[in-house]
């Protein structure tokens, strides 16, 4: 279940949703090496983000993120991903430089947008979302406290980050339901 111990680069709504419901530290804390890699389109992103909601952690305030800029082969691939995903100029920047990155440095992609997701998956990238990352959580630093993973989820549900439940209580039947449960 722990999958893949390569690093993991970070779209926003991961990012932000989880700083916006205090817990930016699960990140942190699951993140192989407990560091993650911010492309500077999803820094971007964060800081206009931060002008709505100032709660927002500055990724450049934390020793764990590290911030990068696209070469320029991972540049031409974010180009071809944008094609294929659409949407206007500004439309999904964040996650096509995700999957650029994961791609060329052979990191794992945290992406919510079922879309990017499966463009990662065409490209032979190893994805991760936010839901996956709770129950990692879950499993792994929150020592197994039920009521901490569904705090969680419902900390998310009040930031109105879209989830496939709609309740911290359905968590665990949801992990069941799609497989991530259960765990040795």
């Amino acid at each position: 279940m722990t999958g893949s111990a390569a690093a993991w680069v970070v779209d926003t709504s991961t990012y932000t949703h989880l700083s916006r419901a205090g817990h930016v530290e699960v990140l942190h804390q699951v993140a192989p090496g407990g560091i993650i890699v911010i492309p500077a389109e999803v820094h971007a992103e964060i800081q206009n983000g931060r002008d709505r909601y100032p709660g927002i952690a500055a990724p450049e305030g934390l020793l764990w993120v590290e911030q990068t800029v696209l070469t320029e082969a991972e540049a031409w691939t974010q180009l071809e991903v944008k094609a294929a995903l659409g949407g206007g100029p500004l439309k999904h920047l964040g996650e096509c430089a995700v999957i650029a990155c994961a791609l060329h440095r052979g990191l794992v992609a945290v992406l919510d947008d079922r879309a990017a997701a499966a463009q990662a998956e065409l490209r032979g990238i190893e994805s991760r979302d936010t839901m996956w990352i709770v129950i990692e959580a879950w499993a792994t630093v929150f020592d197994r406290d039920r009521d901490l993973a569904i705090a969680v989820i419902d900390a998310l549900l009040d930031t109105d980050m879209f989830l496939p439940i709609t309740s911290g209580a359905s968590l665990f039947a949801w992990a069941y339901e799609e497989g991530l449960l259960p765990r040795d």
